[in-house]
């Protein structure tokens, strides 16, 4: 585990650190597998909360302090580090032969705050991510109100949750009677019910908590039995922490010659602690204060945030200000579709529903003022606008996203994104992908010598392939072969003009080449998930996945089996004509490919309710969806950024396709813009009155209304956000 430790009572000192030395021994003692930085401030920086000092540059010094030390003592401090470690940020050019990582220490001592020892330790000191920030221990406690919200220790905890988003723990050992200096075994029992408590806590991590503080008693019963209790703050309160003014007589024009500056009236630091009172909490409540008076261990879970008071919540009206509304430019929401489209209903409810006060209308309104949300086709958007007045327009679709919904596009953004990530579940949920460049089916043998890679793999003829035009839809052009020979009958039949015959069978599912060109050849997936229950057909998972803004990935839930026409069986090389599209009614499961006869059987199905499923088994594909849908538009944004531009005031709801194999294992087939949301059909259409409950709530109310909370406004718990990425950081 690699560990970052800090604190704000700075390096080894007798008075000011005595309690950090005995710590790290017990660490190094009972965890030598953890890898431990240390940065603290130079000198003790208690009393400061999170502070920063704005604008000053800091410097680093660094000291060396033997591991088994009986004492405080140091070597140094060097203004570069005197050994070389691997995976440091830091120039490490000094080399010091009296020193070694095996008997030493290395401490980082910056000249600023706690917190700021926080942010470059989890930043610039070393090249991997920290698992842990221990902050602490420091010298005294920080229980109460009053003294955590001043504490440096639990300043430099909240720094790594809010600026390096880690995990935290804030360690403080409480003395008593003014008694700091307590002997080495009651520290070195304090180390050890201090370390034993951070494990359990790491490994027992409550995801509400960003950070946890931790008081433990130095009193003589401490024992590694001590009980520990989680335990709210005291809220306290003080009074002055201050003298009374006190006055200081000064001679007559007299200046400090030396030029240091001279005070006539000060305010020296005297806090009278036993004055705290607290008008918040019952009395007899068990808070962090009373658990530390028994003399046992407190724990605090935290949030790194200010607590709001729940109780008041909506518009604050002034007695002085009455708003004149009806000077005040209303927002419109225009809705361009059709109202006989199958999502106008779910999304005029929705839009009633959040937004009571807006009204739906089918134009732009002409005032170049008002604020707008627009839902619309692709060509009835204002695409201009959408570009160039972020603040006042807003739309359902991004510009350029040609890098996802064009199938030749995507498999480059994948194909790219794997090469510079290899431990990305992209490589093992993108099936083996080849784009082929064509304009007449009697170029193909030129184009498989350019694509010299696909050719290889074809003429080895050992594996199935199914071939799809990069730019159709609804199952438009796709076909399943194994051979070169085989391919050539396909295109050759695409470029066969059209025949009168009345007994000769029409093929509509036929495209023309020269118009598409580009085309995927993809390794078949023969060994799909079969479920007896649905007499063994061959199914596709359609997933609704919403991108708001530049960028937030939400993945809707609820999902979609879609199912073939007809039981499923493996191509067969003997008897299988790859031109004939009867032979691929079981291996295609697009539903536009469905004939009248067959869409009266059950061919959509909502994916939760599948029967032969385990649960286990449907959570495992819906982890490895959320986490492929990460991965991909991650990739989008990273990788293929020209084809793949999110705006800040649009957002776009795809419809991603998944297949399964029987090991359940996920792979991804397509992203589709503008998805056909009517193949769900009218048994499920509460799948989709939800699903614009959730594009409403988080998408389009926040933009007309600044005030909207879609956490607070949700009505349901299936929009999962996957991804939260700001394009501009680099």
């Amino acid at each position: 585990m690699r560990v970052l430790i800090t604190n704000d009572d700075g390096p080894l000192h007798d008075e000011f650190s005595p309690y950090i030395r005995p710590f790290l021994q017990t660490l190094k003692k009972f965890h030598p597998d953890w890898q431990i930085t240390i940065c603290v401030p130079h000198e003790q920086r208690s009393w400061i909360g999170k502070a920063h000092l704005a604008g000053k540059t800091l410097s680093a010094k660094f000291l060396y302090s033997r591991i088994n030390a009986n004492d405080n003592s140091y070597i140094g401090p060097f203004t570069h580090p005197q050994l070389p470690l691997k995976d440091s940020k830091l120039p490490r050019n000094s080399y010091n032969n009296d020193l070694s990582f095996d008997d030493h220490l290395e401490w980082c001592l910056l000249d600023g705050t706690p917190a700021s020892c926080s942010n470059i330790g989890l930043h610039h000191l070393m090249d991997h991510k920290f698992d842990l920030v221990i902050s602490g221990p420091n010298v005294g406690r920080n229980t109460s109100a009053a003294y955590i919200t001043s504490s440096g220790t639990v300043g430099a905890a909240m720094e790594s949750v809010i600026a390096g988003n880690t995990r935290a723990i804030a360690l403080s050992w409480a003395y008593f009677s003014g008694m700091k200096n307590v002997n080495n075994e009651l520290m070195e029992i304090a180390s050890t019910r201090s370390l034993q408590i951070i494990n359990h806590l790491f490994n027992n991590w409550d995801e509400k908590v960003d950070l946890y503080s931790i008081n433990v008693p130095l009193a003589p019963t401490l024992s590694t039995e001590t009980k520990v209790h989680y335990a709210p703050i005291w809220e306290n309160r003080w009074s002055s922490i201050y003298t009374t003014a006190q006055i200081h007589t000064t001679l007559q024009n007299q200046e400090i010659e030396d030029g240091s500056e001279l005070h006539s009236i000060t305010f020296d630091w005297s806090p009278v602690f036993n004055t705290s009172h607290s008008k918040h909490q019952p009395h007899d409540l068990l808070t962090d204060m009373a658990i530390i008076e028994k003399n046992e261990i407190s724990v605090t879970p935290l949030r790194a945030t200010f607590n709001s008071v729940s109780h008041l919540m909506g518009e604050l009206v002034l007695d002085e200000v009455k708003e004149n509304k009806e000077n005040k430019t209303s927002p419109n929401v225009v809705v361009s579709i059709d109202k006989s489209e199958y999502i106008y209903n779910p999304l005029s409810q929705a839009i009633e529903r959040y937004l009571p006060q807006t009204h739906i209308i089918s134009q732009i309104p002409k005032d170049s003022r008002s604020l707008v949300f627009h839902y619309g086709d692709y060509e009835q958007l204002d695409l201009e606008r959408l570009l160039e007045d972020p603040k006042t327009y807003s739309a359902n679709s991004y510009i350029y996203r040609k890098a996802l919904i064009r199938k030749h596009y995507l498999s480059e953004t994948i194909h790219t994104y794997r090469v510079k990530h290899p431990e990305s579940i992209l490589s093992k949920a993108y099936l083996e992908s080849f784009t082929l460049d064509l304009d007449y089916a009697e170029f193909l043998d030129d184009s498989l010598d350019e694509n010299w890679e696909l050719r290889q793999e074809l003429e080895k003829e050992n594996r199935w392939w199914i071939v799809k035009p990069s730019m159709s839809d609804k199952g438009q052009g796709i076909r399943v072969f194994k051979t070169i020979d085989d391919l050539q009958s396909i295109f050759d039949s695409f470029d066969e003009d059209d025949t009168d015959d009345e007994d000769v069978e029409v093929d509509d599912n036929k495209i023309i080449i020269s118009q598409l060109r580009h085309f995927i050849v993809q390794q078949y997936l023969s060994d799909p998930l079969l479920l007896p229950s649905m007499n063994n057909k061959k199914f596709h998972i359609r997933c609704y996945i919403t991108c708001k803004g530049d960028l937030e990935v939400f993945v809707y839930d609820r999902m979609l089996a879609l199912f073939a026409p007809n039981e499923y069986h493996r191509p067969n090389e003997i008897d299988f004509d790859p031109t004939d599209i009867k032979n691929i009614a079981c291996h295609l499961t697009n539903t536009c490919l469905q004939s009248d006869s067959q869409q009266k059987e059950i061919s959509v199905m909502e994916f939760s309710k599948l029967e032969d499923i385990p649960d286990e088994n449907k959570s495992k594909i819906i982890n490895q969806i959320h986490e492929i849908a990460r991965e991909v538009f991650l990739a989008a944004v990273s990788v293929n950024k020209i084809n793949f531009q999110p705006l800040p005031n649009a957002f776009e709801t795809y419809g991603v396709d998944f297949l399964v194999d029987s090991s359940y294992n996920v792979k991804i087939l397509e992203v589709n813009a503008y998805p056909d949301f009517k193949q769900t059909g009218n048994e499920l259409k509460g799948l989709i009155d939800e699903l614009f409950d959730n594009i409403v709530n988080y998408c389009i109310a926040p933009f007309l209304d600044e005030k909207h909370d879609p956490q607070v406004a949700s009505k349901y718990s299936s929009f999962n956000r996957v991804l939260s990425h700001n394009s501009n950081e680099w």
